[in-house]
């Protein structure tokens, strides 16, 4: 008996030591090959990781909140404008991930204090409180009479929130545990002592990532992370008619892959010219599918700037299946994940770069916009059901100017977010991001708006701040109700770069 129980004993201990070992440290130590919207919840953990490990130097400031913030707002850029403007060396860090709420922001505030910052920056929009969720489940309900309880439930379902299970289970456990039905809670408490479940379904994507970068054709992916292409790439590394880079190693030896559509063909082959200027040759393209190509040799004789030219292009709103979107971007082929790279990027799981799309929108005028807006957003659901959260959205907004602001869930966490802080004395900046002008105007002028900013308001005292900007950007300068384009980010850089020095004594 006295060996059953030393053994059992030894069993657990080593199954504990082990899970702590391989999937609380060790797969942290790997490299990250992950781009931003690729592996949000492996990315926001690598990250947390990442700077509890650098000894602070400096002041530190940590961008919390959801994707909002993170198309708001580039670390590097923000950094850069203190040092210059306002003479701030500053150390400026992301924690956020798609899909983040109030409620797991104010569940990662204890994991904020090992990190010591000066200041916490949090942008908020109307999609963070997901008060469309309401009109989802009850095609008649209301945000300022659905009882409370059935919206917390449905915020903590695995589709709405996995988060709650990957990342915070034992703090979301401690918080609405009660909520809870009996399956779930048991889920919770599995999730909450042992890494190898909690993980399950995020550590093996960077593997993978790891192995195709490295043995793989990097054909099947989710965000290009290749070379920077002079003439432009879109997010998912569609070229335009031309694209351009340099020689290397790995091309020469390995060549590189290209996806060529049907539309591309339209039934006929389609010709690429290549040249450097010196050196010239052609390709054929004759059948759709991911096409491996090698370049004559005599391009890798010296390094000089190899530019690919297409016969024609294809356009994806004439397009049908998976290739079909509502946008008027002219495609050539598209690259695989690591192009013209000798090896994969690393630790890019917070930095952006721009893409075509961010620049569809440059120059504009507001009318023209405005159709292009509802087209891409709005029309084809039945085609596109991706889109169906935007009509959500739009619906919501259109259904909550008719009703009374009522401060809950989400928004009472909001409140605790700035007591924390105030109880504190750290620094803290609410900031109600700006929003499309367009979707602005669907209920702006509305008593819920303007009292939902009030409480907003309220909320600031002691050390912590609110900022209300919604009206700040022209509607070129978003990609949807509240993304920001890249030049969209650039542009709000320097406003941004103001309030926030503007809150470190001089």
């Amino acid at each position: 008996m006295k060996q059953k129980i030393l053994f059992i004993c030894f069993f657990l201990i080593s199954l504990f030591a082990m899970d702590f070992l391989f999937f609380k440290k060790l797969q942290f130590l790997l490299p990250n090959e992950s781009p931003w919207n690729t592996n949000h919840f492996f990315n926001f953990l690598y990250e947390y990781e990442r700077i509890r490990n650098i000894p602070k130097t400096k002041k530190r400031i940590i961008i919390v909140g959801s994707s909002v913030a993170y198309y708001s707002i580039d670390s590097r850029k923000l950094k850069e404008s203190l040092r210059k403007d306002y003479d701030l060396d500053v150390d400026v860090f992301y924690l956020a991930y798609a899909g983040n709420s109030p409620l797991y922001v104010y569940l990662l505030l204890n994991w904020l204090d090992p990190l010591e910052p000066d200041l916490v920056v949090y942008p908020v929009n109307f999609i963070d409180y997901r008060l469309h969720r309401t009109y989802v489940m009850f095609p008649e309900g209301r945000n300022d009479s659905v009882e409370e309880s059935v919206v917390v439930r449905d915020a903590l379902t695995f589709g709405e929130a996995p988060q709650s299970l990957w990342v915070f289970p034992w703090e979301t456990l401690k918080e609405v545990g009660p909520s809870m039905d009996w399956d779930t809670w048991s889920r919770y408490v599995v999730s909450s002592g042992f890494s190898f479940y909690r993980y399950k379904d995020i550590y093996l994507q960077n593997l993978q990532n790891l192995i195709q970068h490295r043995f793989g054709r990097n054909t099947s992916y989710h965000a290009y992370a290749g070379a920077d292409i002079p003439e432009g790439i879109s997010g998912l590394g569609w070229t335009g008619q031309k694209f351009s880079f340099f020689p290397t190693e790995k091309l020469k030896n390995k060549g590189f892959w290209v996806e060529v559509t049907q539309f591309l063909l339209g039934g006929k082959p389609c010709r690429m010219e290549i040249s450097n200027g010196i050196t010239h040759q052609e390709i054929f393209l004759t059948r759709e599918g991911w096409v491996k190509l090698h370049l004559d040799p005599k391009f890798f004789q010296d390094k000089k700037l190899i530019t690919v030219k297409l016969e024609r292009v294809w356009y994806a709103n004439q397009a049908t299946g998976a290739y079909l979107d509502y946008h008027f971007d002219p495609i050539g082929v598209r690259l695989e994940q690591t192009f013209g790279l000798e090896k994969a990027k690393s630790g890019i799981q917070y930095e952006r770069e721009p893409r075509t799309e961010d620049f569809r929108y440059s120059g504009m005028k507001d009318e023209e916009y405005r159709k292009y807006f509802h087209y891409r957003l709005l029309e084809g659901l039945e085609k596109r059901p991706g889109i169906g959260y935007l009509v959500a959205l739009k619906l919501a907004k259109e259904r909550i100017r008719e009703e009374k602001f009522r401060p809950y869930f989400h928004f009472r966490y909001l409140k605790k977010i700035a007591d924390h802080f105030r109880e504190r004395n750290v620094r803290f900046l609410l900031i109600n991001n700006p929003e499309s002008p367009i979707s602005l105007d669907w209920y702006e002028d509305s008593d819920w708006y303007r009292d939902h900013l009030s409480y907003l308001e309220s909320l600031a005292g002691g050390s912590v701040h609110y900022w209300d900007i919604h009206r700040s950007l022209p509607m070129q300068g978003f990609s949807d109700f509240h993304h920001f384009t890249y030049l969209g980010m650039e542009q709000m850089n320097p406003i941004y770069a103001k309030r926030i020095g503007n809150l470190f004594p001089k």
